[in-house]
């Protein structure tokens, strides 16, 4: 699964069939999990964690899960006792693009039963052609854990990682870590507030991120001490044994 195909193929199912917010949230907090595992069929999370990362109650999620399965987004069950529900994310690229391919020969003998799966042989050579044309979606950014860990103190993280998501489809991910260090070490060197600011998510909105990349970075130079105002009195030479005996003399 690729993260960015499939959150902009959500978005177009949403204009024809829109879902109420905590389900999108719900769906969002889910696809960031199964990013994670490295887009595992199958994997658990507990109710509290998905409090935590969608903002929602424990009933709303409840609702919402419900709400996904049956619009077809996900597929879960329950597996007992105090055990975390199990999950598994369906791709709703595969979907759009089992729904966008159309069938260039026709059916001689009328079907009574739909099929509910799409054919996975090939029906004739054209449509075979046809199925080596559909593009394979890329596989997800892995190397965001090496971006993330650049920033004194990362802000969102899942607002991150969707932003880290559309970066890496225009820059490598190498471009992006080095540019995430090089603004990193940017503050340090100005000493500004910034290093101590979240910084991840809203330096990536920016569009002056770019001149951090490898080869568009230009290192500041750091700014002059202040030199100590007490240090630009005229320093005299006294002879000290002399000033003591016209001391005495005057007394």
């Amino acid at each position: 699964m690729n993260y960015l195909s499939e959150i902009k193929a959500f978005y177009d199912r949403l204009e024809l069939n829109p879902l109420p917010s905590p389900a999108i949230a719900l769906w969002h907090a889910l696809m960031s999990i199964a990013n994670k595992t490295g887009w595992q069929q199958e994997f658990t999370v507990a109710v509290s964690v998905l409090m935590l990362k969608s903002g929602l109650n424990a009933q709303a999620i409840k609702r919402a899960r419900n709400r996904l399965e049956q619009d077809g987004y996900i597929k879960w069950k329950s597996r007992g006792g105090n055990q975390s529900a199990s999950y598994h994310v369906n791709s709703l690229v595969v979907q759009n693009d089992t729904k966008n391919v159309p069938q260039f020969v026709p059916q001689s003998d009328p079907q009574t039963v739909p099929q509910c799966e799409p054919q996975s042989v090939p029906i004739n050579k054209d449509k075979h052609k046809q199925n080596k044309n559909i593009i394979t979606p890329i596989s997800p950014p892995r190397k965001f854990e090496e971006f993330y860990s650049c920033y004194p103190r990362p802000d969102n993280r899942f607002e991150t990682e969707k932003e880290y998501a559309l970066a890496s489809s225009i820059f490598s991910e190498d471009d992006l870590i080095i540019a995430a260090k090089n603004y990193s070490k940017h503050c340090k060197i100005l000493g500004t507030q910034e290093q101590f600011i979240t910084m991840s998510h809203n330096w990536l909105k920016k569009a002056d991120f770019e001149k951090y990349l490898p080869g568009k970075y230009k290192k500041p130079t750091a700014p002059a001490k202040k030199e100590n105002a007490f240090n630009q009195f005229e320093q005299h030479d006294y002879d000290f044994k002399a000033l003591e005996e016209q001391l005495l003399k005057i007394r």
